[in-house]
């Protein structure tokens, strides 16, 4: 466990802990970041790992869907009904995450879900399964809309064929 650690004992640990799983790390700046940057895993999966400002006894992990015009196009021809039972349901989806979240809004531009942890309980283990509820909640994002937008399963044809 990490106590009593000033922010970058708890940034080299992070990062040793993110190494160790097969994480890649990117240097991320920011205006409001005491340090912040990108974990990418073998999947090409990112997270955002930082501190903000004024938050220096906790640490923000942040993922980031980013909707590409064609989906974003899609989703505003629905019909406003339709639109708005979809993001409600993302929503409540989300909500089942315990993560916090933003962005679920019409036009959908991009969804951001956010979990944070406080330097008392700064474990690898706790710290890492942190990181995989926040690629849960992106996985989570990209299925809903994936499922909305798929194209319907061929009819099966049942019994022998000649």
């Amino acid at each position: 466990m990490v106590k009593d650690v000033q922010s970058g004992d708890a940034k080299e640990q992070i990062q040793k802990w993110l190494m160790e799983d097969g994480w890649s790390l990117r240097q991320e700046s920011g205006k409001e970041a005491v340090w912040a940057f990108v974990g990418e895993d073998r999947l090409g999966r990112k997270v955002v790992v930082g501190q903000n400002i004024g938050r220096e006894d906790e640490v923000i992990l942040q993922g980031t869907v980013r909707f590409d015009e064609a989906t974003t196009d899609r989703i505003a021809q629905l019909r406003e009904d339709e639109r708005n039972d979809f993001l409600w349901d993302l929503r409540f989806e989300l909500l089942r995450t315990d993560l916090e979240f933003a962005g679920v809004e019409a036009p959908l531009k991009e969804i951001r879900v956010t979990e944070r942890i406080f330097f008392d309980a700064l474990t690898k283990d706790t710290f890492l399964q942190r990181v995989a509820e926040v690629r849960k909640g992106v996985l989570a994002v990209i299925w809903m809309v994936n499922r909305r937008f798929a194209q319907p399963p061929p009819p099966k044809q049942l019994g022998f064929q000649k």
